[in-house]
């Protein structure tokens, strides 16, 4: 039976939902001593047409959602001031061009730590989710095991 309930535990904390989204997967890497941004990566899927609107941390100064374009031989970063997120749809942030990117970190990330995250999600009819989310923060190299 104790395994059967550190299983739903391990569950629920790699994934957050409420109501008609579930974010799953959200990592970051640790940061090097005075730097000042960070990436973080997760995956959101709603069941209905909407867009991510803001996200906000108490890490960082400000929280931006990023998309990458290839513009004249160079990539370019661009700040979007929403994300749409197709009905049923998985939308990965961080393997792709798009990505969210902690600004003005207030201290350096570690391993081993969480990034708490507050998802806001837009529906058609104007209503809105929060989503409160722990983003684990993986060791700055990775292991070559």
């Amino acid at each position: 039976m104790r395994y059967v309930i550190a299983i739903i535990m391990l569950f629920c904390a790699a994934q957050a939902w409420a109501g008609n989204v579930v974010v799953s997967n959200a990592s970051a890497r640790a940061t090097a001593p005075g730097q000042e941004s960070a990436a973080i990566q997760f995956t959101i899927t709603s069941k209905t047409e909407a867009r991510l609107v803001t996200i906000v941390s108490p890490v960082a100064g400000s929280v931006e959602i990023h998309s990458m374009t290839h513009d004249d031989g160079m990539m370019k970063m661009h700040a979007l001031e929403f994300l749409p997120l197709p009905a049923g749809k998985k939308v990965s942030l961080g393997s792709s061009g798009m990505h969210v990117m902690l600004l003005d970190l207030k201290k350096p990330l570690k391993a081993g730590e969480n990034v708490p995250l507050t998802i806001t999600v837009e529906f058609a009819d104007k209503h809105e989710e929060k989503i409160s989310v722990n983003a684990e923060v993986k060791s700055l190299t990775r292991s070559r095991h």
